[in-house]
């Protein structure tokens, strides 16, 4: 391969920047012509890496010129003080605008989706490496299109229709990889243990699963990135609660490019996320709107964003991914539900019979407290009882006692049932700060249950 001189190449770098546009005409007239100058001086997309680097080193010459700086090849280490051999394309803008090309999405969605994607270079730097979960209401939304677009940028992919737990402990002990699971409804996670912990135990670095192989115990390290792919399906609630999740939809009257995997102009993405992972500097612990494990989940996405100028607008995504993200345990959803029943009923005390009635009536009926299965969803479909109440509240050391009514008269009776009081330490440490308690002085002291 001959490249072009550098003033070509200099042309070449500076469209292909544009294509990461938030501007989708500015982007689209950029590509048009990239691949013409491209197709003038005989080069491929898969050239473009070179010919940004060789402009790249060509701006380092000159610059060392002017300033009396001794120049290095790029393969040495740059003179103190010379400019640093960094990427100069903004690389979330650029993956944006590849799925923006590609996928129905909203907003959010693909912020989140880029981020997920970047964050597979660096997530060796932090603790924790987040799920993706793609789900989609029917077949041909472009779920496992997403994959495949995921598959083309991250480092060391490994995709797969159907797994084992086995075939990924092999997979991992060979070294990191970036695991993308499709048809994730046929791997039947609420029976498989050994697959349900294994999912889990990767999303920290600590994770390590121990088995007996060929007369001797072996360890294998499962901290992993990993995106799930599945018609919509019921999934465990601590896999979710460590996860985005993605609902695909067919794209209706958007008109989208089919996805070429073939497409050498992801391999030239690709090369420009790799420059970028090489040389970025990211914060260990970005400023975050959230606590406890979405906390945990955001904190490496936070940091790509800030790094790269879309810290606000990821704030903002993450608002409205995790505003309905399910809790790992049972009880943690019905402390908040209970919660937004004291709120709503403006009362310091109610019966157990009565806060039934109400967790019931959730949703218009639709809640899940009318289609409970247990703790260890291992039981048949009914409406949760005052047993069932009392066993979930009871690690928490919330249990009924005798209430006597607000306004207590010589007729008056006790009940069982439960006082706001509590609840409130219980709320302040499981429960998300996004509604505002009741102030006491306006709290409604109703006469009975």
């Amino acid at each position: 391969m001959i490249l072009p001189p550098p003033t070509v190449c200099r042309r070449i770098r500076s469209l292909f920047r544009l294509i990461s546009s938030s501007n989708s005409n500015e982007a689209a007239r950029a590509r048009e012509k990239l691949i013409e100058q491209l197709a003038k001086h005989g080069i491929s997309w898969n050239d473009v890496p070179a010919c940004v680097a060789l402009a790249d080193d060509d701006d380092r010459v000159k610059e060392a010129g002017r300033q009396g700086w001794p120049h290095r090849s790029p393969r040495g280490s740059p003179s103190p003080g010379a400019p640093a051999d960094g990427p100069q394309i903004n690389v979330l803008d650029l993956v944006l605008r590849l799925l923006e090309l590609h996928f129905a999405m909203t907003r959010e969605e693909m912020l989140v989706v880029a981020l997920w994607e970047l964050h597979v270079w660096v997530f060796d730097r932090f603790d924790h490496t987040p799920r993706l979960v793609v789900l989609s209401p029917a077949s041909g939304c472009g779920k496992s299109m997403l994959l495949h677009f995921l598959e083309l940028l991250a480092p060391n992919p490994y995709f797969s229709d159907n797994v084992t737990a086995a075939s990924v402990y092999d997979e991992l002990a060979h070294g990191s990889r970036t695991l993308l699971l499709d048809e994730g409804d046929n791997l039947g996670l609420l029976n498989d243990r050994k697959l349900r912990s294994l999912f889990n135990s990767g999303y920290h670095r600590s994770g390590v699963i121990s088995r007996y192989v060929r007369g001797r115990s072996r360890r294998y390290s499962t901290f992993a990135p990993m995106a799930l792919a599945a018609i919509e399906v019921k999934l465990p609630l601590p896999f979710l609660s460590r996860s985005f999740t993605i609902n695909m939809q067919r794209a209706g009257g958007q008109i989208l490019e089919p996805l070429d995997l073939f497409d050498p102009s992801f391999p030239a993405a690709r090369e420009q996320i790799r420059k970028w992972a090489a040389t970025c500097q990211l914060a260990r612990d970005p400023e975050s709107p959230f606590r406890n494990r979405p906390r945990d989940n955001c904190r490496v996405l936070l940091a790509i964003a800030d790094g790269l100028g879309h810290g606000e607008d990821a704030r903002a995504a993450l608002r409205v991914l995790t505003a309905n993200r399910p809790e790992e345990d049972p009880g943690v959803i019905l402390l908040g539900d209970i919660r937004t029943v004291f709120l709503t009923l403006g009362v310091d005390r109610i019966s157990s019979e009565a806060l039934i009635k109400a967790l019931l009536a959730l949703d218009d009926g639709n809640s899940m407290w009318n289609k409970w299965c247990g703790r260890g969803g291992d039981r048949p479909p009914h409406r949760l009882t005052q047993i069932d109440l009392s066993q979930l509240l009871r690690p928490f050391k919330i249990r009924p006692r005798p209430i006597w009514p607000a306004q207590r008269t010589p007729d008056s009776k006790s009940y069982r049932g439960y006082l706001r009081a509590q609840f409130e330490d219980t709320w302040a440490a499981y429960c998300s700060r996004d509604v505002t308690p009741s102030q006491a002085s306006k709290v409604i002291k109703l006469p009975g249950a």
